[in-house]
């Protein structure tokens, strides 16, 4: 899958994540008018290009990547730092979270570690593949992506891979792409 990332400091500002969201696109096609507009759901997406291309964006911390492709994606990406082990009276009860929000084979993945980082590894995979599918948050409980041992390499036949973004302190992150391969 060819998949051009772009890399920003994440702002607070809507409409200044926007502006830099548009001047990525122009940048990545060459084309002036192309638009980033977005569905009811907020998925993005591109018009006035000759041919398709798809675009995701995730914002994590002070970061925010927008992901381009042939086929369509979704991106999510974490600061890992937020999951790890800090003081037990202010780190969140991720069991409880997964038993809310993931299926019972994702939920018993997180049980198994009871850490942060296998949640994070499921929300990831989970928001990626919403962005994807574009159905958002409320479409988690209808998909898994674990049998609560392993993290799947495909949910409902779509890859879902690690994304290597580059840039200073990357290596603090875990990036999630999930699109169709070329």
């Amino acid at each position: 899958m060819a998949i051009k990332t772009f890399i920003f400091e994440n702002n607070a500002s809507k409409e200044k994540r926007h502006s830099q969201i548009q001047s990525a696109l122009r940048e990545y096609t060459g084309i002036d008018s192309a638009e980033v507009l977005y569905t009811s759901k907020g998925k993005p997406y591109i018009k006035g290009v000759p041919e398709d291309i798809y675009i995701s964006v995730t914002t994590a911390d002070e970061v925010m990547v927008a992901a381009f492709s042939s086929k369509p994606i979704g991106i999510d990406g974490e600061h890992m730092a937020r999951f790890e082990n800090g003081e037990v009276e202010k780190r969140p009860d991720y069991v409880a979270l997964a038993d809310r929000f993931f299926t019972s084979d994702e939920a018993e993945y997180v049980r198994d570690g009871a850490d942060g980082e296998r949640f994070a590894q499921i929300w990831v995979r989970k928001e990626a593949y919403a962005k994807y599918t574009g159905e958002g948050l409320s479409s988690f409980s209808s998909f898994s992506v674990t049998d609560g041992i392993k993290l799947f390499n495909k949910v409902n036949g779509v890859p879902v891979k690690k994304l290597n973004v580059v840039f200073p302190g990357s290596s603090e992150y875990l990036f999630i792409v999930c699109s169709e391969d070329d």
